[in-house]
């Protein structure tokens, strides 16, 4: 069950109030153009939470400054305003909301805002009926989408240029996106998917959930056996190399754990400390420096003095041969001393020759220096040999120094090895025990298997009640005893193909009328007497199911100019004398009666609003009439002052 109108609240600037009351079954608004009729629509849309304010400008725009609706359903009534936000403007930022019985209506000081535009779509979506729901793509990329009031109203609202469209049957179909919206929503709407169906998708949604998280852990269980088989076998390989397994040792089964746990208790030896920690290897590479260097000077020592005797045996030559020339003093004759005659030939020559004393003094130096060189060189020999004797024993120090290093060097490098090889097997066991308590046979993996082949019986039952074709059947079902309905309404009505079988084609959100010669949508019927009379019966057949099965779509559908294609444009009055051809008028007449039929058939509450400027002479006619606005009458009184 669903929400009807009890009435239409408008406040003025300066606090006057105006009220349109509505009643179940047949309301007629019957008046001359430009009196406010068509903005009833934009105005019960914008109270129940549409976010564009869509009036049109004009004097309603000017002189109202709030719009109030009272909604009724089972006896809990609401009163909800909001604010008008002026010429040329498109959204309202206040709401007021009330709930409880009203014996007058809030005055215009006490309506405040005190709720917002997304609390108000909230409150009247819950307060239509629609519980919770999802609709889900089968493919696609589209996301889930939830039914509210705002789809619920495409099925409540025939605005004027709607009501006499061969191309669109529901309100805003013409909008981007709207009509996939429309299919998508449309079986909850028919009660093709019921609320138990959003129940056990809840369920599923709960069941799916544990499901997957049970799978990812069983996964990962399953990732980590996978690893653990590469890992046991680089275990094995390791604790062969450092001596804890058997070289023919092979991992057949799960007994390898068995095997590395064992191995994970083995004891690691203590390791035996190099006492002097590398010294005796530096102190032998100190006295190996220190024996090269001295090597190094001696054999410097040997080439300087080698030296120094290659020059004095040199220096002795020199002196040998110049003693040699001196002593040819012996054969001077004293009269030639200090002459410029030589002594030996008696020749004249360009120097004085020197006195006899003169080369008698440098013989004798002469003499003295070469003994002093005949003097040292045995020295000098005997200091060679025994360089020579201090670099042999060097070298032998030497060789020994260098046998003891390289000694030293293998024994360290053993006992290095020995300590790598302990640390080597004491890390092993450390890694080895950390592998084992991360990837041992799960004991409770049995158990999560046995739960995750239960949530999935749980979830094929769930599915079972979800299925699909079930539901596609139903809107089947649903929508031939619909297209039963309008079929029936067609015949009271003179309309092309009225004698034939109609449905609604959801697909293409249209009325298509089964013929001998195939399927006629609406938009290849001709005139618009056709395509009124086709949107009317198919919304009253539409509500006729809606209130037959108690569904969530609000108990009205407000119908704006249905008359529009018979009435002349210039005419002011309603009544049917105003229409020249009797055809058209006895159209007028018909679509009224059935009107007033599908009111009488389709069970309370329901409201059937027409806006229109017709004026019947029936008295049922008359008695639908809540108001004519005709003369001074109007939506807005024409005393209020504008803003």
């Amino acid at each position: 069950m669903s929400f009807s109108l009890k009435a239409i609240v408008l406040y003025s600037h300066i606090g006057r109030m105006r009220v349109l009351p509505f009643k179940d079954g047949l309301n007629i608004v019957t008046g001359k153009s430009k009196t406010g009729k068509s903005a009833i629509i934009d105005i019960v849309d914008y109270c129940l939470g549409r976010g564009t304010y869509n009036v049109a400008e004009g004097e309603i725009r000017r002189k109202v400054s709030w719009f109030g609706l009272h909604l009724s359903n089972r006896g809990d009534e609401v009163f909800i305003a909001r604010d008008n936000p002026g010429p040329g403007t498109s959204t309202g930022s206040k709401v007021f909301f009330r709930r409880g019985t009203f014996a007058n209506y809030p005055e215009i000081d006490e309506i405040l805002k005190n709720t917002t535009e997304n609390s108000l779509q909230q409150f009247t979506t819950q307060f239509a009926g629609i519980s919770e729901n999802q609709h889900r793509p089968e493919s696609g990329t589209r996301l889930p989408l939830s039914a509210s009031i705002k789809h619920a109203l495409w099925l409540c609202f025939q605005p004027q240029g709607l009501v006499a469209s061969k191309d669109q049957l529901f309100h805003r179909m013409n909008e981007p996106y709207l009509p996939q919206a429309f299919k998508d929503t449309l079986p909850y709407f028919l009660g093709a998917v019921e609320e138990e169906h959003f129940k056990y998708m809840s369920e599923l949604d709960e069941l799916t959930k544990r499901l997957r998280l049970l799978e990812a852990q069983a996964a990962k269980r399953i990732q980590v056996v996978e690893l653990s088989r590469n890992r046991i076998s680089r275990m094995v390989n390791e604790g062969k190399r450092l001596g804890f397994i058997p070289q023919e040792y092979q991992a057949i089964d799960d007994t390898v754990f068995n095997t590395l746990k064992q191995v994970s208790e083995t004891s690691v030896d203590e390791p035996s400390l190099v006492q002097d920690f590398g010294k005796t290897i530096q102190n032998l590479r100190a006295d190996q420096v220190s024996i090269q260097k001295r090597l190094g000077e001696l054999n410097q020592d040997v080439v300087s003095a080698r030296n120094f005797l290659s020059s004095q045996t040199d220096f002795s030559r020199e002196v040998s041969e110049s003693s040699a020339r001196l002593k040819t003093i012996g054969f001077y004759k004293p009269e030639a001393e200090g002459s410029s005659t030589c002594p030996l030939c008696d020749s004249e020559v360009p120097a004085a020759t020197p006195a006899i004393r003169e080369i008698r003094e440098s013989l004798e130096r002469v003499d003295g220096m070469l003994s002093a060189v005949y003097r040292e060189s045995p020295h000098i020999q005997a200091h060679i040999g025994e360089l020579g004797m201090r670099i042999s024993k060097l070298t032998q120090e030497l060789k020994t120094v260098q046998r003891e290093l390289v000694a030293a060097i293998a024994e360290d490098e053993s006992a290095r090895l020995a300590q790598n090889q302990l640390v080597a097997r004491a890390r092993y066991l450390g890694k080895l025990n950390d592998f084992l308590e991360s990837s041992q046979p799960d004991k409770e993996t049995d158990a999560s298997n046995t739960e995750i082949k239960n949530l999935q019986q749980q979830i094929s039952a769930v599915k079972a009640h979800l299925n699909s074709d079930e539901t596609h059947s139903k809107m089947d079902t649903f929508l031939s005893l619909i297209s039963q309905k309008m079929t029936e309404y067609s015949g009271q009505l003179n309309l092309e193909h009225s004698g034939s079988s109609l449905r609604l084609d959801t697909k293409k959100l249209t009325v298509v009328a089964d013929t001998e010669d195939g399927p006629i949508p609406l938009n290849r019927m001709g005139s618009g007497e056709n395509w009124v009379g086709y949107h009317v019966l198919a919304h009253l057949a539409l509500h006729w199911w809606f209130r037959k099965r108690g569904r969530p779509v609000p108990a009205f559908l407000i119908l704006d100019q249905p008359t529009q294609a018979y009435y002349p444009s210039d005419r002011t009055e309603g009544g049917l004398d105003q229409i020249e051809d009797d055809e058209d008028r006895q159209a007028v007449l018909a679509l009224f009666k059935l009107m007033h039929q599908g009111c009488q058939e389709i069970e309370a509450p329901f409201q059937l609003i027409v806006l229109d400027h017709a004026h019947l002479a029936d008295d049922w006619f008359e008695a639908s009439i809540i108001e004519e606005w005709r003369g001074e009458n109007a939506l807005v009184p024409r005393d209020w002052p504008s803003a």
